[in-house]
């Protein structure tokens, strides 16, 4: 693994608040093959919620949302474990809301 990658998510960047254990947890999903937090964006949103926005070249993009900010987040995925990755990741955010 390249050196900013620990646990499978690239940390040369910041996070939203709460979003890193998250993203380890998505990155130990089998398929998953890098983990990639984009830019952060100011926004009206409140609360926390990661979503996938929608299919790459090279994988998923997810939205996640935090009090008042946005980051993209890209994740490398082969084709054929892309919808696979997608189910576990609604799972996966199933179980964090609780």
């Amino acid at each position: 693994m390249p050196k900013h990658f620990k646990k499978g998510v690239k940390r040369e960047h910041h996070f939203l608040k709460g979003l890193e254990k998250p993203l380890e947890r998505i990155a130990a999903i089998p398929g998953v093959k890098k983990v990639i937090p984009g830019r952060i964006y100011a926004s009206d949103s409140r609360g926390f919620e990661i979503k996938v926005s929608r299919e790459t070249q090279t994988g998923l993009k997810l939205v996640a949302k935090s009090d008042g900010s946005v980051q993209d987040v890209f994740l490398v995925v082969d084709k054929a474990d892309r919808e696979m990755v997608r189910r576990e990741i609604e799972r996966l955010v199933r179980e964090l809301r609780g």
